[in-house]
């Protein structure tokens, strides 16, 4: 009796169902359009097998996960954010804590009893339907409402806290968002930060987990990489250390804290500092990426005018005025700018050793170069295991070690710039140990080859670094079949699926791959073909019937060359001369100092220039039969002359292809002299 007329008291129960229950209501009614009616109205002719109901309009169920329950939590204290209703709901015979429970409850009830209404109604249409769209068992809708489940309570919760913490409604919302979205942007704009300063560190790592750290974010993936079990734990925990939280911040806030920005003194030094440095990395990063080549002191200058912004409008913010100026301002500012400047320097300091630390090869398990690969299987993106990848040779380990040791040991110009990198440093360098204890050390570099080619032609030389470089390690597997296109034209492809041609094609092409020299690893011409190769899969859905995975084939593949000219496939990927009605040739001029730039194929150049640059066409057979052997591939460049060139065919969609001027021959050379 005492429960239910103090913890449960009917009254305010009542009052917040009249006052608030819409919210409850339309996350019902939002609930049910984005899930059962959506699985029950849509059509597709044959079912699509689906592991989480999140891969059916995944990202409409997120943004009302992430809404909704933010709006509850910000109109059931909304009370204790004003001046009057605050003394009104406060002078209740009601303890705090009383007060608090019968609130969160009614949140509670506005949030779960939508999502397991919608579970099971969703359940309902699963057993109904004769003919549904998407195939999935139980144990996935029952998966859903727990996920749900466990993102909007987290929603809500938070924004309790944040609530009791600041003192006006509409500052709480902003800072519910921007809690959720701080953790990536200090992970982006740190990442960008050490990238600037700290050589061999691996940002292409950086950014692999950034949406799952934030559920604003989260919405962009729900779909490809459905929910985890880890992850639902750790929302979880924050979500059950929240409830005391609230329990003790709710008995120590001051009634008359209500309206003030932030509403405990030990919370004011942590907002300032929080806003104060986000505010440095944003504005070390936006004068980071604007700042011409070899000018550090841009950078620097951004976070110093980040911080002063960042500090200035924390300032207004705590104290509701724009005349701050005190006698502690200055003092304060310059502690917080002392810390920020620790947070960032300490990192990047040649004194942690970061930069220059090479592992000892007795205390290296295994090597691996190459980053992380991802790989859409059943319709989900799924980390591969790179367990296999590594390599323990000792002659493999050594040249890596050796390569690695002379980059930490040449001073390069901007070699850790990621912002302008230099144009030299055309080779892509990512180590990866296994030590001893159990660790694993990432460096990534991009170097100059000419100045490196010594120990890079010793390294890839070796087959463990062909077997990763060239994902040979693939072609030890099974394989259904084989489709092969040409790089020239789509329309001309051939398959492979007779389990023995499948055998001796993997084997041949494997063999080529592995044979290749230096010079024809790094080879400046586009690839002849291009492989997909086609795996089995458990996955019953037409969508995504097998797991697949491409490889080029190079001019240079001899072997494979020969076996598919004998096996009378070689033809059938050619572009024969015959096809080609003309070629027009564009002249493009790079002209980029300081502002290297991708040079590339360019379609749209040549369609639209006709009335800008001079073409010129011809008919010539055998110029053409020369444009059909070899093309360019793309690559970086501040200043070159490079002629776009497009084939006009009989059939199909026209060719486009771009020599540099150095690779024409004196047939074109003559002809375009004319």
């Amino acid at each position: 009796m005492i429960f239910n007329r103090l913890f449960c008291n009917r009254g305010i129960l009542i009052q917040n169902f009249r006052q608030h229950g819409w919210i409850g209501i339309l996350y019902l009614i939002t609930l049910l359009f984005s899930l059962p009616l959506y699985i029950a109205t849509e059509y597709r002719d044959v079912p699509q097998q689906i592991t989480s109901l999140f891969q059916a309009n995944g990202e409409v169920q997120i943004l009302f996960a992430i809404t909704l329950p933010v709006a509850a939590g910000i109109f059931l204290f909304r009370y204790i954010q004003s001046g009057a209703p605050s003394d009104l709901f406060h002078s209740l015979p009601l303890r705090r804590k009383h007060l608090l429970t019968v609130n969160l409850l009614t949140g509670y009830a506005m949030i779960l009893l939508p999502i397991w209404i919608t579970t099971a109604i969703t359940g309902w249409v699963w057993v109904v339907l004769d003919q549904p769209a998407f195939m999935f068992d139980g144990s996935t809708i029952w998966m859903w409402g727990l996920s749900m489940s466990i993102y909007s309570l987290f929603m809500f919760m938070l924004t309790v806290v944040i609530g009791i913490c600041i003192g006006q409604s509409v500052l709480q919302g902003l800072t519910v968002y921007a809690l959720l979205l701080l953790p990536v942007v200090v992970w982006f704009i740190m990442s960008l930060h050490l990238q600037h300063y700290l050589l061999g560190y691996p940002y292409d790592e950086s950014g692999r987990n950034e949406e799952e750290i934030s559920l604003v974010l989260r919405m962009a993936s729900i779909s490809d990489s459905p929910v985890i079990g880890e992850e639902l734990i750790i929302y979880s925990i924050f979500t059950i250390l929240f409830i005391p939280l609230t329990y003790v911040l709710y008995a120590k806030r001051q009634v008359e804290s209500a309206t003030q920005a932030v509403t405990f003194t030990l919370v004011k030094p942590i907002f300032r500092f929080g806003l104060m440095f986000t505010l440095v990395l944003i504005g070390g990063a936006y004068f980071t990426i604007i700042a011409p080549r070899e000018s550090s002191g841009w950078g620097i200058f951004g976070y110093i005018l980040g911080g002063v912004v960042g500090y200035i409008v924390a300032e207004m913010i705590i104290r509701k005025t724009w005349l701050i100026w005190r006698n502690t301002l200055l003092p304060r500012f310059a502690l917080y700018s002392i810390v920020a400047g620790l947070v960032l320097y300490i990192p990047v300091a040649d004194w942690n050793g970061y930069a220059v630390k090479v592992p000892e090869q007795n205390k290296i398990n295994s090597i691996k170069l190459g980053g992380e690969q991802y790989s859409y299987i059943n319709g989900i993106s799924e980390k591969v295991d790179d367990g296999p990848l590594y390599s323990n040779d000792p002659e493999y380990m050594g040249a890596v070690i050796a390569l690695h040791q002379k980059i930490v040991d040449s001073d390069l110009p901007l070699l850790n710039d990621p912002i302008h990198p230099n144009i030299r440093n055309d080779e892509y360098i990512f180590i990866n140990y296994k030590l001893d204890n159990g660790k694993v050390m990432k460096r990534k570099y991009d170097i100059p080859e000419a100045q490196f080619r010594q120990e890079l032609m010793a390294l890839k030389q070796f087959e463990d670094y062909k077997r990763v470089a060239f994902s040979t390690y693939k072609l030890e597997e099974d394989a259904l079949s084989f489709g092969i296109r040409s790089t020239l034209g789509s329309y001309r492809k051939v398959y492979i699926s007779n389990p023995e041609q499948v055998r001796e094609f993997k084997d041949l092409l494997k063999q080529d791959i592995l044979d290749q020299t230096y010079e024809e690893q790094r080879s400046p011409w586009q690839s002849f073909a291009d492989v997909e190769m086609n795996q089995d899969s458990s996955s019953k859905d037409p969508y995504q019937p097998r797991t697949m995975w491409n490889i080029n084939i190079k001019p240079s593949y001899d072997r494979l060359i020969t076996w598919l000219k004998e096996n009378k496939l070689y033809d059938q990927l050619l572009v024969q001369v015959d096809e080609i009605i003309s070629a027009q040739f564009v002249k493009q001029e790079i002209n980029s100092p300081g502002s290297p730039q991708w040079v590339t194929t360019q379609p749209e150049y040549i369609d639209g220039s006709l009335s800008i640059n001079k073409q010129i066409a011809t008919k010539n057979k055998k110029i053409i039969s020369d444009l059909l052997q070899r093309q360019r591939s793309s690559y970086q460049s501040e200043r070159d002359t490079v002629y776009q060139i497009k084939l006009n065919v009989t059939r199909g969609e026209n060719i486009y292809m771009m020599l540099k001027e150095e690779d024409l021959t004196e047939d074109m050379k003559a002809m375009l002299a004319e």
